[in-house]
């Protein structure tokens, strides 16, 4: 397998839940770690500046941190037209903050993304992405977990070695 290294960047803007005003502002790195069946498993790394509030029981919690960990995703692709592919991918990242995220939470958390991304492969070795990512936080806990939802656009670039 080639070796390879692929950004993403990303705004994510909370949505659905009422009480939880979170806006995530990431950074993925990733590399394709095997092929199977159409898929593609790669291995990799989240940076993530989660900022916002919440307002559990009218009380406004600031809820900023700094977080990264270990991340994993699985994409399925299809080409479109030439150089253009379809992808939709599915990761999830376990996160260390820098203090308990979001407010009441604790300094530890999941993210999960899924949403479709476009591809344009303009050379053999270089590739650059849109996608339109779904992603939902939380500490994991069935007690104290002030998880939240966001949406957002998610630009990449890959390279092969």
């Amino acid at each position: 397998m080639a070796k390879n290294a692929e950004v993403q960047v990303e705004y994510l803007r909370h949505r659905i839940y009422a009480r939880r005003f979170i806006d995530n502002y990431n950074i993925h790195v990733f590399q394709k770690a095997h092929e199977h069946a159409g898929l593609t498993f790669h291995r990799g790394i989240t940076f993530t500046r989660p900022q916002g509030y919440t307002t559990e029981d009218n009380i406004r919690r600031e809820s900023d941190a700094v977080g990264f960990g270990p991340a994993g995703m699985i994409r399925w692709e299809r080409p479109i037209s030439g150089k253009l592919y379809g992808d939709l991918e599915f990761s999830g990242s376990f996160l260390i903050y820098s203090k308990a995220f979001p407010a009441q939470g604790r300094p530890w958390g999941f993210m999960w993304r899924l949403g479709p991304r476009l591809t344009w492969k303009y050379t053999k070795n270089n590739s650059f992405s849109l996608g339109y990512m779904f992603s939902h936080s939380s500490n994991g806990m069935k007690t104290k977990n002030p998880g939240h939802h966001s949406f957002g656009f998610s630009i990449g670039f890959n390279h092969n070695f």
